[in-house]
């Protein structure tokens, strides 16, 4: 290691109040808080779509098949009839049978989705008694214009005629037809049709659709085909589903991506700038090797311990670095070491240790945020962006990320909404949308619109921030001392001044800048899949992103530099009682200036999509931009994902 790199390694380890050091010993050192109730619905609502031929989705629909096999003729296609007829004795009297073949083209319901409920709806023209008629799934693929008794297709034969072979069709009856009019009939399938739904949604090349046929029944069944003359009576099939998630879709989608990368390409600034920032620093090394461990161990408090923590944050860095050049130059050496380092921490890492009371395992659940705020990005992009990773070892790579990073983050953290527990929601938003789990999804968007107003001050919050469970009354009121402890020493509240205030900008504002990166990237995220947490919070997030900007545009340092500077004695008034800088107390009435990596992202959704103003946050855009690194842990290489992407993919 480096020597300028060891000393910044060991003051992010050793020194109370660092960036890295986020949690320190200023906070109580208590355990998870419970569970986050789940609460608002994830992603778009359940569509309903219904299939039918020159109906829907559209007038121009055209993906129903449907013909009927007679014994009596057993090389007739019946493709073009108007009618579905199914008998056990047809024509009358010959003991001979009939059955049908239906098919629909479900492509149109997105990849991804979850099938809830399939209906089949069709006119009965020919009413039935006695045993039901059965609908099972087609084992083989056959066509409309060539299907016979005998045949499936012109060149392939039926295992037993009538497509009655075990490899004709499933063996399981998904519904049963047993209308007593004539007229609309419905069949709502069961547990085992669903499953055949969406396994043509999953896979449509294994869309047979169905066979429908009767046991014994002599009485006849006879439906109108797709080819009937009154639209109204073709068979539909109506089908409800949960959307899935957007792929890629966790922090940067592909449009994206892929406006990005035309910039690059055209040699467009800032981006060609960062773009070459990140193909000459150390993160892209493609020979890099990978050091992950078994049993992660994060120390702080004052305990050194650090087993296997700088190094992985080091490779999450790595991996994200090389995983957004892979996409830009499609250099597949980009891509083989990103997913070396992915497949490392697969196979290797198991837990990371977190004691209640043991300073040498405080930082792990900080330390698991963080992982899940990197590690996921490169994931996703490498996943679905053809990098020759496959899809066994990408869900290897997400069974790790449940396995041994989200039990240390899903439940947050006690003591409020500090950069800890935004950086746990961005966390946890990640790994939900990476491993498909809506569930864990909806829990993420639970815990943000918990965390974001405990985080960030409007004075409609009345004479005091809103405070976090465990820091009020059973009244709602705060606790004695919980107020000042958790805002370092902000004595005033309730003035216009003090909008957009953050809980840790006493303490410094590197630290509430890690807030606003989580919150933003958290809602960017839920934004690509369907859900507006910004609109939701604008207000709030605006005013405290502005808050910031007034102070760092005139006062930080260049090159991510810190800086104490003084300010009016509303501010930070009792800062010295919980702050300290190397042991010592800091002056009251003092802010930690320092310009960090992000402010991409928020800019750009409030400003370039939404047209709202953030002045002072502009002016202090280019000087991120022109900053001496493009990545801080989760604030890392925005510029490359979100600078002026504006609407693009939404």
């Amino acid at each position: 290691m480096h020597l300028s790199k060891w000393l910044r390694h060991l003051a992010l380890v050793l020194v109370p109040g660092t960036l890295v050091a986020c949690g320190g010993s200023e906070l109580p050192e208590v355990g998870p808080v419970d569970a986050v109730p789940e609460a608002h619905a994830a992603l778009a609502a359940d569509v309903t779509v219904s299939f039918q031929r020159g109906v829907s989705p559209s007038s121009t629909y055209a993906g129903v098949s449907d013909t009927w096999l007679q014994e009596g003729l057993p090389s007739t296609n019946a493709g073009s009839d108007a009618v579905l007829r199914m008998d056990r004795d047809y024509p009358g009297a010959s003991g001979q049978s009939a059955n049908a073949l239906l098919r629909f083209d479900v492509r149109s319901i997105p990849a991804g989705a979850t099938v809830r409920s399939v209906k089949l709806t069709v006119n009965v023209t020919n009413r039935t008694s006695g045993e039901g008629f059965f609908l099972y799934t087609a084992g083989r693929d056959w066509s409309e214009a060539q299907a016979t008794w005998a045949r499936a297709t012109s060149t392939v034969t039926w295992t037993t005629p009538g497509a009655r072979g075990a490899a004709d069709r499933g063996a399981s009856v998904l519904g049963t037809l047993l209308p007593a009019v004539t007229g609309p009939y419905t069949v709502t399938l069961g547990a085992e049709g669903i499953a055949a739904v969406q396994a043509w949604v999953d896979n449509p090349a294994t869309n047979r659709g169905f066979v429908l046929d009767a046991n014994t029944n002599m009485d006849g069944l006879d439906l109108a085909s797709s080819e009937a003359a009154t639209l109204a009576q073709r068979p539909q099939l109506t089908v409800t589903y949960t959307p899935g998630f957007v792929h890629p879709g966790l922090h940067v989608s592909k449009a994206q991506l892929d406006f990005v990368k035309a910039k690059i390409a055209a040699g467009a600034q800032p981006w060609l700038g960062h773009f070459n920032k990140a193909a000459t620093g150390s993160y892209a090394n493609t020979a890099w090797t990978p050091r992950p461990v078994q049993t992660m161990q994060c120390g702080n408090s004052g305990s050194t311990v650090d087993i296997g923590c700088y190094n992985s944050r080091q490779d999450a860095l790595r991996a994200y670095t090389l995983s957004l050049l892979w996409y830009h130059t499609r250099e597949q050496r980009y891509a083989d070491a990103a997913i070396r380092i992915l497949d490392a921490y697969a196979d290797t890492l198991q837990t990371i240790l977190f004691i209640n009371g043991d300073v040498s395992t405080h930082n792990g659940p900080l330390q698991a945020a963080w992982l899940a705020e990197l590690f996921p990005r490169s994931a996703e992009i490498l996943r679905y962006s053809g990098s020759g990773w496959t899809e066994e070892k990408a869900v290897r790579f997400g069974d790790m990320l449940k396995r041994a990073v989200l039990p240390r983050i899903v439940n947050g953290w006690a003591g409020g909404g500090s950069n800890w527990n935004n950086s746990m929601t961005n966390g946890v938003m990640n790994i939900a949308v990476y491993t498909n789990d809506k569930a864990l999804f909806d829990k993420s968007l639970a815990m943000w619109r918990v965390h974001v107003r405990e985080t960030f001050y409007l004075t409609t919050d009345g004479a005091a921030p809103v405070p976090a469970p465990d820091q009020r009354n059973a009244d709602g009121s705060w606790k004695s001392g919980a107020l000042l402890s958790s805002w370092r020493g902000q004595t005033e509240f309730g003035t216009t001044r003090v909008n957009g205030l953050s809980q840790e900008a006493c303490r410094d504002f590197g630290h509430a800048t890690m807030s606003i990166a989580s919150v933003s990237q958290a809602a960017e995220t839920a934004l690509l899949q369907g859900v507006d947490l910004y609109a939701e919070q604008e207000t709030r997030i605006i005013a405290s992103a502005e808050f910031m900007a007034k102070y760092l545009v005139p006062h930080a340092p260049n090159n991510n530099g810190q800086l104490t500077i003084p300010v009016d004695s509303w501010l930070c008034a009792r800062r010295s009682e919980y702050v300290k800088k190397d042991g010592q107390p800091v002056p009251n009435n003092t802010v930690e200036v320092q310009i960090l990596p992000t402010w991409e992202i928020v800019f750009n959704h409030y400003v370039t999509r939404r047209g709202r103003s953030m002045p002072s946050t502009g002016a202090l855009l280019p000087r991120v931009r022109a900053g001496g690194t493009a990545t801080d842990l989760q604030m890392s290489w925005e510029t490359l994902t979100h600078a002026g992407v504006g609407s693009v993919g939404l």
